[in-house]
């Protein structure tokens, strides 16, 4: 049961990296990800009904569940939309990937983790394999490079999946029940995602093609709902530590679609940052 946990969460991660590229069209992307939280926040409250976690929070907890909404449920899917209109969903999941490095660094800094040696090693060969992989565009930058806007992106979202983190470990050692804590951050998510879009002037509008309304619903139920329940079940039985190992899988399944579906060309340059950011994500994970 634990591999078919591990094998199926992967697997619907990796394909909604794809699914998120067929979102592009006519609505604008924090409308989107607003959409897609909304459908999470629905379906998380089914599962809330049938398991009856409370959903009432301490008052010291509600800002760190605003900060986790903003951070993880919000600005990291926002960045990662937009860097999949620049580059492959592949590509952009591998720079996602880096997000366990970012994590080490800001618990280092925020809550004084230790670090060790391998960590280390780990960050700074992970941080190379991505260098290796934009190195060869950083020559382009006065014409505007599609790989470095892209990559920026999604070490946008890299970023803010890393503080997410932070702030949900920090939620669960104080007691606040995970699905409570996915139930609030999903519907602030689709609350931030449409104020940012009323701010700025973009419409709220929806696709009614079969295109745009499949992909949202396997995103907000399939890859956001489902996919954590399954995560959160694998954990319990087999660890935290080796559930975070999922992380390392996913960006080679979505690079293996991106290459079918995508067009993406496994240069020697992509495999061998590929292989450098896994190795780098192995490093700072392994206990």
């Amino acid at each position: 049961m634990s591999l078919f946990l591990f094998i199926s969460t992967a697997l619907i991660w990796a394909t909604g990296a794809f699914v998120t590229t067929l979102q592009a069209g006519i609505v604008p992307i924090p409308v989107s990800v607003g959409y897609r939280m909304l459908l999470m926040t629905v379906a998380m409250l089914a599962v809330i009904f049938v398991t009856r976690t409370p959903l009432r929070v301490r008052r010291t907890d509600v800002p760190w569940l605003m900060m986790h909404a903003a951070t993880f449920f919000a600005f990291n899917f926002i960045c990662f939309y937009n860097a999949t209109t620049y580059i492959p969903s592949g590509v952009a999941t591998l720079a996602l990937s880096t997000s366990p490095i970012f994590a080490t660094i800001i618990g280092f800094l925020v809550l004084g983790e230790t670090v060790r040696p391998r960590a280390i090693l780990g960050m700074v060969i992970g941080i190379g394999g991505l260098g290796l992989i934009v190195a060869p565009d950083l020559g382009d930058l006065s014409g505007g490079s599609t790989l470095l806007f892209g990559m920026l992106w999604a070490l946008g979202a890299s970023f803010g999946t890393a503080v997410g983190t932070v702030i949900g470990a920090r939620n669960q050692r104080a007691g606040v029940p995970p699905f409570a804590t996915n139930f609030w951050g999903a519907l602030g998510g689709a609350g931030i995602g449409f104020g940012l879009a009323l701010a700025g002037g973009l419409p709220i509008v929806i696709d009614w093609s079969l295109r745009y309304i499949g992909s949202l619903l396997y995103l907000g139920i399939a890859a956001s709902c489902v996919a954590f329940l399954m995560f959160f079940s694998l954990v319990t039985r087999i660890g935290p530590g080796r559930a975070a190992y999922i992380f390392t899988v996913v960006p080679v399944i979505a690079l293996l679609i991106s290459t079918v579906l995508e067009g993406v060309e496994l240069t020697t340059i992509i495999i061998g940052g590929t292989a450098m950011i896994l190795t780098g994500n192995v490093l700072v994970l392994k206990r």
